[in-house]
């Protein structure tokens, strides 16, 4: 039953949001070709709730599509930072194996490439706690902001070419938008290599080691 469940509530996701959209973008068409007729007989007929609900749904699926490609583009061309990231656990604090000590080096694109596979194969108790789905999400959460400030600079920027005015506030703004872009990539990086220890961590503690004197 928890299986169907989750099947109808994707399969409404994958109609809803997708009609939404189809909404606004009826609805941006008569803004630019018929502005008169936007405000009264569209509005109207489709509702000005629906409107406005289908404008913020568009904006958020517009951010997650952004930010996939974003997400490509840091991880393919390594953006995210070239070194290394380093696993060190002292002796006797790894609960795996107590007494001994961890001090290795793991390339977290090659950590991040396998992550869909082993979020794919963890069993229910694997993850009881959601801590690597917990990274995963503030990662993702970040990059997506990121494509948020950069929209934002863009429209600011174009609003003041358009508007003929470049003011003290308007140019305080970008510079505060630039500043949280420059803030966000800096937490996309650490949130990257902490992400690349957990999915090295995963995928280490589903390996089976035989006990000492144990059959493997």
């Amino acid at each position: 039953m928890g299986a169907l469940l989750n099947v109808s509530v994707w399969v409404a996701l994958a109609t809803v949001v997708p009609g939404l959209v189809t909404m606004a973008t009826i609805y941006g068409a008569c803004v630019v070709a018929v502005p008169a007729a936007a405000d009264t007989q569209v509005s109207r007929i489709i509702g000005i709730e629906w409107v406005g609900a289908s404008v913020a749904v568009a904006i958020m699926v517009l951010t997650q599509a952004f930010g996939i490609l974003l997400e490509e583009l840091l991880t393919s061309r390594r953006w995210l930072g070239r070194k290394p990231v380093r696993v060190n656990v002292p002796e006797g604090l790894d609960p795996t194996d107590p007494h001994r000590r961890i001090d290795i080096e793991i390339d977290p694109y090659v950590e991040y490439r396998s992550a869909y596979i082993l979020l794919a194969e963890l069993r229910g108790d694997d993850d009881a706690h959601g801590h690597l789905t917990r990274i995963l999400a503030q990662f993702f959460l970040t990059n997506n902001t990121l494509v948020s400030f950069f929209i934002g600079v863009a429209v600011a920027v174009v609003a003041m070419m358009l508007g003929g005015t470049i003011g003290a506030s308007g140019v305080a703004y970008v510079a505060g938008l630039l500043a949280c872009i420059a803030a966000s990539y800096a937490v996309a990086r650490i949130r990257f290599r902490v992400m690349a220890k957990a999915l090295w961590a995963a995928r280490r503690s589903r390996q089976s080691v035989p006990a000492s004197g144990e059959p493997g």
